[in-house]
This record gives C-alpha cells, structure tokens and sequence, in this order.
C-alpha cells in the first residue's frame, strides 16, 4: 500500500516505522496543515496513492479525513477522528475510514475481553497519569479549542477502550476538571467504573491501569503509548480493510462531549 501522511509530529516516527515493518511505501509527507497555506489538500489526491495517514492536531482530523474519503483514498486517523459528535456522524456511513485505537491489540486486553461475561458484574477503576513537558502544554495540545484538552488527547484511549470492553454507558459524570486532569464516574449495565485521567505526572511515573474487580492491568507505564510497538497491528489490519470505523468511534466521542458539557452546565 501506498500512503501520504499528513502532520509529522512525535507520533509520526511510530506510523513510519509500521509502514515500513508492513510493506508499505510513503510517497509524500506534508508537515504543514494550518499557516502557510493548504498543501494537504493537494497531497491527497496524489493518484497514486492508496491511503491518507492523518496525523495532524485533533482539530483538523474532521476536515482531513472527510476531503481524503472524498478524494477516494483509504483513511488512518490517529484518535480522536473527530472533536464533535456530529461530525464523527457525518463520517459514519463512509467506508474505508478508520481510526487508530491501538489498546485493542495490547495483550492483557484481548485475555481481558475474552473473560468478560454479561452475568457479571464490574467494578473498574481506570487510573491514567502521564508525564507532559512544557513543550506539550505550549503547543496545540496545551490550547482546549485545538485539541479538545486532556479527555481527548489521553482519556479518549481508555474511555473508548472501556465502551468496548464493557458495552455503552447508561450514566457518566465528571466530578472534577482542572485542565490538566480531571475524574469523575461512568456507570453501564453490568459495570461502576471511577476514572481519573491526568497529564500532569512527574518524569518518569507515568502509569496507565485498568483495575477490574481487583486485577490490575498495566497497560503501560512508558512515557508515550505509542512506545508499546502497538501499531503493527492496525495496519496489518488495515491492509485487510479492518479496522475502527467511525461508527464504533462515536460513542466515546459523544461520551466525552457529555461529560465536558455537564461539568460546565
């Protein structure tokens, strides 16, 4: 397969090395998205490409991934596909457009979602604290409107994770939100789940836990996700045309929306 990647920040060396390790060639990188101008816009109908990998500031995946499916091309967005719920909807009939949600492919939870039962119930606890430098919080990523702050940079990994394991939320609130962190409760029909998601960790105690009736599962205690080699197996996946499509993507989007708009009602 054949990929123009768009946005080449720190999570484009990971995507590089997947396409690479997958048999892939990338025929174009644009690293301008927003201020010089529309360069993207003209990469993606390069014809000879297959695929358009969207790495660009969350803002702008909407737009991108929209005109990339239009242009005909196969479409990789690193999450979140989108910041509103009515745009992840726009997408949602669209085929050959997936989203990068890698967590599904991490070992502990496949055994996980294998031992999961309907007859059961769970008490959950998601414990996510990440260490972010200056650099991060200067950045788009620092700035809410751009990036749709800290629930849909980091907590949109886990908060998708949990609807997929467990099944969708009947009852979720943010009991607190500082910009930096925030905690709160989501609550399903055989599940209590407490969450707190927070990027203000020190160097070097970075920890990611699903806790599920007691049982602890370390999804990573690396300073970026994306270090776990996890994307192998999204685009193995992609070059069979499976992935997470938008339609699975919503309801953590619409559940992040939520929780942002009841804090701040």
């Amino acid at each position: 397969m054949e990929y123009i990647i768009v946005g080449s920040g720190f999570i484009f060396r990971r995507h590089l090395l997947s396409i690479k390790e997958t048999g892939g060639e990338i025929l174009d990188v644009v690293n301008e998205t927003h201020g010089r101008g529309d360069e993207w816009k003209k990469a993606i109908t390069n014809p000879d490409a297959d695929c358009v990998v969207i790495l660009a500031p969350n803002y702008l995946h909407y737009e991108i991934a929209k005109a990339a499916n239009e242009a005909g091309k196969t479409v990789l967005c690193e999450k979140p596909l989108a910041l509103k719920s009515e745009h992840v909807k726009d997408l949602a009939d669209r085929k050959n457009i997936f989203v990068v949600q890698q967590l599904h492919y991490h070992e502990g939870v496949i055994k996980m979602r294998r031992e999961i039962s309907k007859d059961k119930h769970y008490d959950i606890h998601i414990d996510v604290d990440v260490h972010r430098d200056r650099h991060y919080f200067d950045g788009w990523k620092g700035n809410m409107e751009l990036s749709g702050g800290p629930l849909f940079t980091l907590g949109v990994h886990y908060f998708e994770l949990l609807l997929y394991l467990f099944g969708p939320a009947t009852r979720a609130q943010m009991t607190s939100f500082d910009g930096k962190a925030g905690q709160g409760i989501i609550e399903g029909a055989n599940y209590n789940c407490q969450w707190r998601v927070s990027v203000g960790a020190p160097v070097g105690q970075n920890k990611r836990f699903f806790n599920v009736n007691g049982i602890a599962l370390n999804l990573s205690g690396k300073e970026n996700l994306a270090e776990e080699n996890l994307h192998n197996f999204v685009y193995q996946d992609l070059l069979q045309g499976r992935g997470v499509t938008p339609a699975q993507a919503l309801p953590a989007i619409e559940l992040i929306e939520k929780l942002y708009d009841d804090y701040h009602s």
